[in-house]
């Protein structure tokens, strides 16, 4: 697994109100404000200035992807308030370049190097949350629900970074289309649903591509999306075809799979059809390289009839009788949208669990997911966010991705040029007083490191310092890490740049929890799945009004987890249950704060204790971003008197693990408890807050004294017990083993727990 920073924005408006296209399109329901930033990239450069290169920030889960370069909506047009699909295209000089559609037009874009991609144009269009744009020679034919026909864009100029509106279609009936299909062997455009309109309009291309006639329609049923082509051989030699994913009433009647013949465009020809268990509504799908299987995405099963992320695979050998052979899943919940085969493999944009890559196995029936990365953080939940299109055909293997709130997505998918590898598992304690720690740097053919870009980023408290990857010999590099205070937690984690650019990293930008100590050992144990050792949520003092902590099986949204943290089981304390499908904002912490407070423990006995905790903090929307403080307070007397040992504002981007030496606020105590205060302060934010699995720790640090060992032999003995029993009921700090301010029974009780 890896994780890509996300580059300092925030989600900012209210999204229009859209015209609902269909019955099959509930997005308008769910629509969350764009996420606005500047551009990311790879090679740590962002919008021109010198940037983070993905080190900090909130992060997208990913596996087998790498992540080039991502343009946040408001980079592409100030106006645009959400993304819908995308396409490519090649120019005459091998350029590549990404096309997405936005809520008030298409945006062009620069991928040939794919890190430091370029904006090169934008098209207005009408507005509409449906936008679909194909391509044909050197034009470009953009549709939407929002009317107007078909816009015709020239790309011819693109080699020198021009594109520009031809003209505009409006023949054949209604202005508005959900979608446009394009045959590129027989040259016919074939519009698809929006609005009244229903089936499929063809508009023929090599009569003119700038103004193209009428020529025909099938109006049978209602269809959301087809692909058409061309079969040379075989039993349907000479035919055209167009798989159509198409029902009755809008669509959601008789769901399925429809094959027609549109070989005379003015009497197209059902061939056969075939239904599906479960079907909900068939939304989009894609044939095997080989023609014999069609992939099938039903876009409303998910979280209704079926319980995960279904990919429908029906057997189209025969077109006069198709037949349903399998629905297969990869276990995740998201909602499948648009699927594209290339190269042996099936690419999918699920929604909120972003871009999957397949696989296709066997004869054809059998996926296997290879390949992922999550662009919607925090939520795999059936709605209707995140990635919506995936366009894998740039001959260079670069891939891109359009996302309905993150905006365009540029993406690698393959091995590492610069792979780690470690003669000796990357510890988790590591010396207080330094350590080297060994690495080999794998090379990819053809690819080499930036010189002097190789180090371990080590994080600790508020400090991060690079420490150099120094050559040993052959791919062998050495890091010698420098001392730090025996007892603090932070990360370390693999860094060079490639020649090309692009920054790798182990582990993948989630960084090494680390300890520095010489052992530690587990005093207690909590992963909150009951609750059941006295945890207290909520405070008679506390104000919030929403969003107090409660222990359960978190709902995510783009600002709470959708899991806990442990590796088993589901529960963990969070700032107010989230709503299925809500919004980001949905029962989060408003106007006040609100505690948890965790039972009592005896840290007296343990040599050197350390609070440990995983803690989510989401906090950086609204109108006061990353000023929202999450603290974590520490009592020595049973919840008295409280003092302050850790505080951020920062939001986490996940979960991530907080460390606190009780040494480092006060001398530990027989009955201590620890308080968890989040807060939503001054001007209205998103903030929701979690904790998970919380331990007490024992830590071994180089020279640490037993506890009750007052004579420095490193046992407890009988010289230990005489100079107890010497100071008897004083105050003498050489004998107050507790610090409790007195000499008795509880010192006494702290020698003989060690005693050796």
């Amino acid at each position: 697994m890896k994780r890509f920073a996300i580059a300092s924005g925030t989600a900012v408006g209210l999204l229009s109100c859209f015209v609902l296209a269909h019955e099959d399109d509930p997005k308008w329901q769910h629509r969350e404000a764009p996420f606005n930033g500047p551009i990311w990239r790879a090679n740590g450069v962002t919008n021109g200035l010198a940037g983070d290169g993905g080190v900090a920030g909130a992060d997208f889960d990913s596996s087998g992807v790498a992540l080039l370069s991502w343009f946040p909506l408001n980079t592409l047009s100030s106006g645009a308030n959400s993304g819908n699909d995308c396409w490519g295209y090649v120019t005459p000089q091998g350029k590549e370049i990404a096309i997405i559609g936005l809520s008030n037009g298409t945006a062009f874009v620069d991928v040939t190097d794919p890190i430091n991609a370029f904006q090169i144009g934008f098209i207005s269009g009408p507005t509409s949350l449906w936008r679909d744009i194909k391509v044909f020679g050197t034009h470009a034919y953009a549709v939407s629900e929002g009317g107007q026909g078909i816009q015709v864009i020239n790309l011819a100029n693109a080699d020198q970074g021009q594109v520009s509106l031809t003209g505009t279609v409006t023949s054949g009936g209604g202005q508005s289309t959900h979608n446009v299909a394009l045959n590129t062997q027989s040259g016919y455009l074939y519009r698809c649903g929006g609005g009244s309109n229903v089936g499929l309009r063809m508009y023929n291309l090599n009569q003119s591509a700038t103004n193209p006639p009428f020529a025909g329609e099938w109006s049978d049923r209602y269809v959301h999306d087809a692909q058409v082509v061309n079969y040379t051989s075989g039993p349907y030699a000479g035919k055209e075809v167009a798989f159509c994913c198409a029902g009755f009433n809008n669509g959601s009647g008789s769901t399925g799979l429809y094959i027609v013949d549109v070989t005379n465009k003015a009497a197209p020809v059902l061939m056969g059809s075939v239904l599906y268990p479960h079907a909900a509504y068939s939304h989009q799908g894609w044939l095997s390289e080989d023609r014999k299987w069609f992939y099938l995405g039903d876009e409303l099963d998910e979280g209704d009839t079926v319980a995960y992320s279904t990919v429908v695979v029906i057997d189209v050998s025969d077109l006069t009788d198709p037949r349903y052979l399998v629905g297969r899943h990869n276990g995740n919940t998201a909602i499948t949208h648009n699927f594209y085969t290339h190269l042996g493999k099936l690419f999918c944009a699920n929604y909120r669990s972003g871009l999957r890559v397949f696989d296709i196995l066997g004869n054809g029936s059998q996926l296997s997911e290879i390949a992922y990365l999550d662009t919607y953080p925090g939520s795999d939940a059936a709605a209707f966010n995140g990635l919506w299109g995936v366009y894998p055909y740039f001959p260079s293997g670069t891939v891109i991705g359009s996302d309905l709130e993150r905006g365009l997505f540029v993406m690698r998918v393959g091995p590492d040029p610069i792979q780690f590898s470690f003669p000796v598992a990357v510890p988790d304690l590591l010396n207080p007083e330094g350590q080297s720690i060994d690495v080999d740097l794998i090379l990819v053919p053809g690819h080499a490191i930036v010189p002097g870009s190789a180090v371990v980023t080590v994080a600790y408290k508020d400090v991060t310092e690079d420490v150099a990857l120094v050559p040993v010999s052959g791919t062998r590099y050495r890091a010698d890490l420098p001392a730090i205070a025996c007892g603090l937690a932070g990360s370390i984690q693999f860094i060079a740049q490639d020649t090309t650019g692009e920054w790798m990293r182990w582990p993948r930008n989630e960084s090494h929890p680390v300890t520095w100590a010489e052992s530690i050992d587990s005093i207690l144990e909590d992963s909150l799945e009951s609750g059941a050792l006295g945890w207290v949520a909520g405070y008679a003092g506390d104000t919030a009004v929403s969003g107090k902590w409660t222990l359960v099986d978190p709902v995510g949204t783009g600002a709470q987890p959708e899991d806990d943290h442990s590796p088993t089981g589901t529960k963990c304390f969070v700032t107010g249950q989230g709503l299925p499908g809500g919004a980001d904002g949905a029962n989060d912490i408003d106007t006040g704060f609100t505690t948890l407070v965790s039972p009592a423990f005896n840290a007296v006995t343990i040599p050197d204790p350390v609070i440990s905790f995983w803690y989510w903090l989401s906090s950086d929307t609204g109108a006061n971003p990353n000023s929202d403080p999450f603290r974590v307070d520490l009592s020595f007397d049973n919840g008295t008197i409280w003092t302050t040992a850790f505080e951020t504002t920062q939001s986490t981007g996940g979960w991530q693990q907080c460390n606190i030496r009780i040494r480092d606020t006060g001398p530990p105590s027989l009955a201590m408890r620890a308080r968890f205060v989040a807060s939503d302060v001054g001007l209205p934010s998103t903030v929701e807050a979690a904790v998970d699995d919380f331990r007490i720790d024992g830590l071994t640090c180089p020279g640490a004294l037993v506890p009750g060992d007052l004579d420095g032999d490193g046992v407890v003995g009988g010289t230990d017990l005489s100079i107890v029993l010497g100071s008897w009921g004083s105050s003498d700090p050489a004998a107050d083993v507790d610090a409790s301010g007195v000499v008795d029974g509880a010192d006494l009780a702290i020698l003989m727990v060690n005693w050796d």
